[in-house]
């Protein structure tokens, strides 16, 4: 027999007085009920599990209920895959744990609940009525995030290993009927097509951004401060705040030319000028991991003159007359659209508003129609040209099968793989259950 003193749950700091005194039985005398590997599994682990749920409002049987022995078992088969993940993952070198984001997830946290508790003081009440300090709960929240960063990081990596999963037309339409009851009404969508025209800057232009760039690279190669130089001169509003820093991307988050870049990079260079469509780039690798780079980028973009945007605008006007004359908006697309911009959406129309204003005619449009040009800005002095075609648009009503056979289709292959991992993982892994 092990004696143990459980941590509380931590969605007891949410729930009033009364009820933490309910739930809040602390010195009990645990049973092993499983080991996995080199880990052991004592029976107040999986009752706080099925706590969790009892107080995230999910029905719970009680422990003299018939159904009780069933959920405890259920519990615990996914306790123990949980362990086998973690296991596994502390033995592979690729999966690397970001502290920069379990920090940032976990000040979150902190500053939503002490919103909820009315400020820091009160969340600091309610948790010394749980015995706990917030540095305390600070190091639990922590822990949890890495557990749960952890899993995502070991699943995305091995997930994406090996042969798709084979799903077959019976299984999601059986999928597809076990939801049905639960599914919202499919919202009025509108399916649209689009060629999107961006000012082209003039060569005099080009060849000032290429200079001020090869400047800021040679100062670098001098010895400056590149995250220094990035929030002083980087034309990117997303990045240059941040120092250039970009985050973990995989190859098809950035245009070819960037990536082919940055991926031939090994931690700690910096590249030479690369040209995009955006301007031109200087990249330096900050951390690499099979398959993923973090880099930090100074961006110099080409400065765009009235005449530059004039010269679209007519632009956006022939490519708008010529797709009402029969023309494919796709060649279009591919011969004049701005690649950062998608060649088609379906949206629903309550979610018309996040697009730029000009997208709102859409609301009134009727299938068939063309609209544009949609004159906006992307940035500061950065303009666009949409030319629309709106393809179809679908009233309200139930989702159908071929609606969401996509979707089944990803979430069932994704289930079997996972599924095959932790079979590998559990014939690997010594588990004794004692019941």
């Amino acid at each position: 027999m092990i004696k143990r003193r459980t941590l509380p749950s931590l969605l007891l700091v949410l729930l009033p007085a009364p009820v933490l005194g309910q739930a809040g039985e602390l010195d009990i005398v645990d049973r092993l009920v499983a080991v996995v590997g080199d880990s052991a599994v004592v029976q107040s682990q999986v009752v706080e599990e099925i706590q969790r749920r009892r107080l995230g409002g999910i029905s719970v049987p009680a422990p003299t209920d018939p159904g009780y022995e069933d959920l405890f078992r259920s519990v615990l088969d996914e306790y123990i895959d949980r362990l086998l993940i973690l296991q596994a993952a502390a033995r592979d070198s690729l999966i690397q744990v970001d502290d920069a984001t379990i920090d940032q997830r976990v000040n979150d946290r902190i500053t939503e609940l002490a919103q909820q508790f009315g400020g820091q003081t009160a969340l600091q009440q309610a948790l010394a009525a749980e015995a706990l300090t917030l540095t305390e709960y600070r190091e639990i929240l922590r822990s949890e995030a890495r557990i749960e960063q952890i899993q995502q990081l070991f699943l995305q990596l091995h997930l994406r290993q090996g042969s798709p999963a084979e799903v077959t037309e019976a299984e999601m339409l059986e999928r597809f009927q076990e939801a049905r009851g639960s599914l919202a009404q499919r919202p009025k969508t509108v399916l649209f097509r689009q060629v999107v025209v961006a000012p082209d800057a003039s060569e005099a232009a080009l060849e000032a951004a290429r200079e001020e760039a090869q400047a800021l690279l040679e100062r670098i190669q001098a010895g400056e401060d590149f995250e220094e130089l990035a929030r002083a001169h980087s034309d990117d509003p997303g990045s240059a705040p941040l120092g250039g820093d970009l985050g973990w991307f995989r190859r098809g988050r950035m245009v070819r030319e960037f990536e082919d870049a940055a991926f031939s990079l090994l931690e700690g260079e910096v590249s030479d000028l690369v040209r995009t469509d955006f301007g031109f780039h200087i990249i330096r690798v900050e951390r690499s991991r099979a398959g993923e780079r973090q880099a930090r980028h100074i961006l110099i973009t080409p400065e765009k003159t009235p005449a530059d945007v004039a010269r679209a605008r007519e632009l956006a006007s022939d490519v708008l007359q010529r797709a009402r004359a029969g023309e494919s908006m796709e060649d279009l697309f591919e011969r004049y659209s701005d690649p950062a911009a998608p060649d088609s959406l379906t949206m629903a129309f309550d979610q018309i508003s996040e697009l730029p204003t000009p997208y709102g005619a859409l609301r009134t449009a009727a299938s068939g129609d063309f609209l544009g040009p949609l004159e906006y800005e992307v940035s500061a002095n950065e303009t666009r040209f949409a030319v629309v075609h709106v393809e179809d648009i679908r009233e309200a009503g139930a989702f159908t099968f071929e609606d969401l056979r996509g979707r089944i289709a990803i979430e069932l292959q994704t289930t079997k793989r996972r599924e095959q991992l932790l079979e590998g993982l559990r014939a690997r892994t010594h588990i004794e259950i004692r019941m």
